[in-house]
């Protein structure tokens, strides 16, 4: 950007003028036209020096010329605009490049195709208010070939920072970058939505140590976002599930699997982890999510429940009923203990069933499953196999005495209290009859005790029931 004094016809006429200076303060000029007068004594002196000063300035003006024409070549190449404007507003210099850029020449008016005059004059006044500092604007513009682009311009004042200094500006063409930048805040956005959206806990960590989550952890482990960020592993896993998790972490592991988490305030849940490592400025981190499956879990334990129990009851069916006999056998057989099956069937139930119909014969079945669950121990079996079938296993029961000991609490908390429907109906009295077989006295598999413990139940009916009766041989013993 070439100042004023450096343009070849301002550098001549100042040689001239400094040679004549040096001709008259040194008598030359009286010695060219013969005027009368002695030279000084040190004319000669003052003439080389004035001769050498005039080198000197000669040899500065060619290297500052060799200087502006470098960095001339420097800004005319590139990427951007560069220009300088003066107090008029009036374009000094303008880049090669940029010119050709904006579709433009020297000869046009450059500031029209950039930026429209009152913007230009707002950003000279900031930049002479600045003092020297660089002002930076983003702007969007047209250029003279109709193309539309983002462009950053930084303009900074020469000194004196007068209302009549130059400007030197640069503009950039950073559409590209504008672009990027949409899009990457657009992601963000979408990000922060679907993250506001999402139940799942997102943490990424350094081996447990937490570096960054979402909001979702917030609501699922009832901390903050500043409490989660000092957290690790061990706070949020319980501790029977700490060593699985730490291990998955360590070898990397990156398939679903469950565990036990644990709230700030102690309340503990079922989730399900998935974690993958991811490199993250260089730096391999682990990103790991949480969803509570509480819900799930409660759902399956319900499918698992509503499979095995009776639906009006809640007593195990026959299908538990079956295999807790099948444990009952193994385990007998291994620890040679004795264990008693019952069968109970209700006496008249049918009858009931057919006078006040089924509602009240509901009524009385959960009645009955109350009672036999609130008679007999934790480790006692009560089952409903049938419409007013129950069957009952009592493990570690060695003798028929005891046997028996237990069957008649069961009668007594069976008929001791009739079964109350209200004013409408009179109450109900209940009565059972009872079939009794032990292992292994009556059989051994679970086929032979529930046969052996039937007849015994038949036996009660026909000995004229509300009795119990004891299976009467083995039935796996051939006669």
């Amino acid at each position: 950007m070439p100042s004023s004094l450096l343009k070849n016809r301002y550098f001549i006429a100042l040689q001239i003028l400094w040679c004549l200076l040096g001709l008259w303060l040194c008598g030359g000029i009286d010695v060219v036209f013969g005027l009368p007068g002695a030279a000084p004594e040190n004319a000669t002196a003052s003439i080389v020096f004035f001769v050498l000063t005039a080198l000197a300035l000669a040899a500065v003006h060619f290297f500052a010329r060799r200087y502006v024409r470098s960095s001339e070549k420097f800004f005319a190449n590139l990427p951007g605009l560069v220009f300088r404007l003066d107090q008029h507003g009036k374009i000094e210099f303008a880049s090669d490049h940029g010119l050709h850029w904006i579709g433009a020449s020297l000869s046009d008016n450059v500031r029209d195709h950039i930026i429209d005059h009152d913007t230009l004059t707002s950003l000279r006044r900031q930049a002479i208010d600045a003092k020297g500092a660089i002002q930076v604007v983003e702007l969007p513009v047209t250029t003279n070939l109709g193309e539309s682009l983002w462009v950053r311009i930084q303009m900074r004042a020469l000194p004196p920072f007068t209302n009549d200094c130059q400007i030197d500006c640069i503009v950039w063409d950073i559409t590209e970058l504008v672009i990027e930048r949409n899009l990457r805040r657009e992601s963000e956005e979408r990000l922060q939505v679907l993250e506001k959206l999402t139940n799942e806990a997102l943490f990424l960590h350094d081996g447990g140590q937490c570096v960054d989550t979402n909001n979702a952890a917030e609501r699922m482990f009832g901390y903050n976002r500043d409490e989660l960020l000092t957290l690790n592993a061990a706070d949020i896993i319980a501790p029977e599930a700490i060593s699985l998790v730490m291990a998955n972490i360590r070898s990397g592991y990156d398939k679903p699997y469950e565990a036990i988490a644990r709230c700030k305030d102690g309340r503990e849940f079922p989730c399900e982890i998935n974690g993958r490592n991811v490199v993250v400025q260089d730096k391999t981190l682990r990103l790991t999510s949480f969803t509570d499956i509480s819900d799930r879990k409660f759902s399956e334990e319900q499918i698992r429940f509503q499979a095995n129990h009776d639906a009006l009851t809640s007593l195990p069916n026959r299908y538990l009923f079956m295999d807790r006999l099948n444990y009952a056998i193994k385990l007998s057989k291994r620890r040679r203990e004795c264990f008693v099956l019952m069968f109970i069937d209700l006496d008249a139930f049918k009858t009931l069933n057919d006078t006040f119909g089924h509602s009240t014969g509901d009524k009385v079945l959960s009645e009955i499953a109350t009672r036999l669950t609130t008679t007999l121990r934790n480790v006692d079996t009560v089952a409903r196999i049938g419409g007013d079938e129950f069957t009952v296993i009592l493990p570690g029961t060695e003798t028929p005495e005891d046997a028996e000991l237990v069957a008649r609490k069961i009668q007594t908390a069976l008929s001791n209290s009739p079964i109350s429907f209200g004013a409408s109906q009179p109450p109900y009295t209940v009565s059972a009859s009872i079939g009794i077989a032990l292992y292994p006295d009556h059989g051994e598999t679970t086929d032979e005790l529930i046969a052996a413990a039937d007849d015994a139940m038949y036996a009660a009916k026909k000995s004229g029931r509300n009795t119990f009766r004891f299976a009467t041989n083995n039935c796996s013993k051939t006669p």
